[in-house]
């Protein structure tokens, strides 16, 4: 308070003025006034940056579209949702204090970003070309968001919204595999177990153990950057601050993918059979203990001095005139290019014959060939290879010859679930000639069928998962061409 004197005749009056509050900017965000205590939304202070952040998104709408027809078709788990809808809470809970005029840095990044996106849209894979279109959204989000605001957990939940767990497993799931059965292999040891490991597989006391898929640690890598991202973002963890804690992050979801491992592969090994329920219990748990520890360790670190934030250049930059105009104009572009370009591919030369022939007859049963559907026709003409469906009257053999590495070899675990179906009880299993194969059983609307599937080499060897054929043979250790075998046994119905 501050006072000041003024004189009516003889007499000292004193009046009382109150000082007027600091000018603060409209623009600073503090994480703690953005509660539910915070001012209610000013319409028109937020048209234009709502507006900005529409287009971004309209301009990107390829990406989206391709991300929602994946989610539909049930070939990815829908973990992203869960992100979507904690980077939706989180722009509802700082749009009262949107930027009107938008950090320059931020801004250059998410047009570079959106450009890039458009591009590779047309010649790259979908996933990475929707990869950048998330990161373009979030630095578009960044560049209107408070002064304060954290991009980094931004960047990684609209990174985790994308339909990306399928493609890890392709991709890192066996790398995961031979680091978690390693450790495990040593855990055992420890612990009087004889065992040793077979590429992703181990051998436990004379039993083979398969390490599938879920215990590749690709969910609970997702689900714990989930968990780190939605707390500092919820708490306004600056970016420093933040990655800072994500090497801890790393040791302690490896850590915690080894601990199940190591207790489920001690009891699948174990003489007395342990239901399927008790597995999922446990790693269940282990998921538990994970997520807690990795939000804890998020949430217990000390906010430093406030804006220690990701600054580029001025502080801020008028979006109007010229600026606005070549914006707009960039943004149109990149929404109307995706609908211009001219997908029409020219006529391919005829294919040169292969010299394999696809198998004539399947433990001792004759074969005959079967007709491609539509899905499958259309999904044959873009294969890097050989497509042929056979049949000996009991089962249904899908045959791929493939001479190059690529993605498009699906695990027939995608292909099932992206057909609706449920995908129970995998294992590894020997045939009559001890050949290996990896088997499941895919169930949907009272129907069972059990499905086995392996990859060979030119040079006999086999691999039971496209993951570490993959590898394999990127690294040049398995020559091709390869033979994908996929065999399809009806069980009947489940009443």
């Amino acid at each position: 308070m501050e006072s000041r004197f003024a004189r009516v005749g003889r007499a000292s009056v004193r009046i009382w003025h109150p000082a007027p509050p600091p000018r603060r900017s409209l623009d600073a965000f503090p994480p703690a006034e953005a509660g539910p205590g915070a001012a209610p939304l000013d319409w028109r202070r937020t048209t234009r940056p709502l507006l900005c952040l529409a287009a971004f998104a309209l301009a990107l709408w390829p990406h989206w579209r391709w991300a929602a027809a994946r989610l539909a078709d049930g070939s990815d788990d829908p973990l992203g949702l869960a992100a979507l809808a904690m980077l939706f809470a989180a722009g509802v809970r700082f749009a009262p204090r949107l930027r009107t005029e938008p950090a320059p840095g931020w801004l250059a990044v998410a047009v570079l970003l959106t450009s890039l996106a458009t591009v590779l849209g047309l010649l790259a894979p979908a996933l990475l070309a929707a990869l950048l279109a998330a990161l373009a959204f979030a630095a578009a989000l960044a560049a209107f968001a408070p002064v304060g605001t954290p991009v980094l957990p931004l960047a990684g939940l609209a990174a985790l919204a994308l339909p990306v767990v399928s493609s890890l497993q392709f991709y890192a799931g066996f790398p995961l595999r031979v680091v978690t059965a390693e450790a495990s292999r040593w855990l055992l040891a420890l612990g009087g177990f004889d065992a040793s490991r077979e590429g992703s597989a181990m051998l436990v006391d004379g039993r083979l153990v398969i390490v599938d898929a879920p215990c590749s640690g690709v969910q609970m890598v997702w689900m714990a950057w989930f968990c780190a991202c939605a707390v500092a973002c919820w708490r306004g963890l600056p970016d420093r601050v933040f990655a800072k804690r994500l090497p801890f992050i790393g040791v302690a979801v490896l850590a915690g993918n080894v601990v199940r491992n190591t207790v489920l592969v001690g009891l699948e090994a174990g003489a007395v059979a342990v239901p399927a329920w008790q597995h999922e219990a446990i790693g269940m748990v282990v998921l538990g203990l994970v997520c807690g520890a990795v939000a804890w360790l998020v949430a217990s670190a000390r906010l430093p001095a406030p804006r220690q934030a990701i600054v580029f250049g001025p502080r801020s930059v008028a979006l109007q005139g010229p600026l606005l105009a070549a914006l707009a104009a960039l943004l149109v572009v990149c929404a109307l290019t995706p609908l211009a370009w001219s997908r029409t591919v020219a006529q391919a030369a005829p294919p040169v014959p292969m010299p394999t022939e696809s198998p004539r007859e399947w433990n001792g049963r004759p074969l005959r060939p079967l007709a491609l559907g539509v899905v499958e026709a259309r999904f044959a003409a873009q294969f890097p290879g050989r497509i042929e469906r056979l049949t000996d009257e009991r089962s249904v053999l899908v045959w791929r010859e493939v001479r190059t590495p690529t993605r498009m070899l699906h695990p027939a675990t995608d292909c099932y679930r992206g057909l609706g179906y449920r995908v129970v009880d995998a294992r590894l299993e020997r045939d009559a000639e001890a050949r290996l194969w990896r088997c499941f059983v895919a169930e949907r609307d009272g129907r069972r069928v059990r499905v086995c599937e392996r990859i060979e080499d030119a040079r006999g060897e086999s691999f039971t998962d496209a993951s570490s054929w993959f590898w394999a043979a990127q690294l040049g250790r398995s020559k091709g061409p390869w033979h994908a075998i996929t065999v399809a046994t009806p069980l009947g119905s489940l009443t």
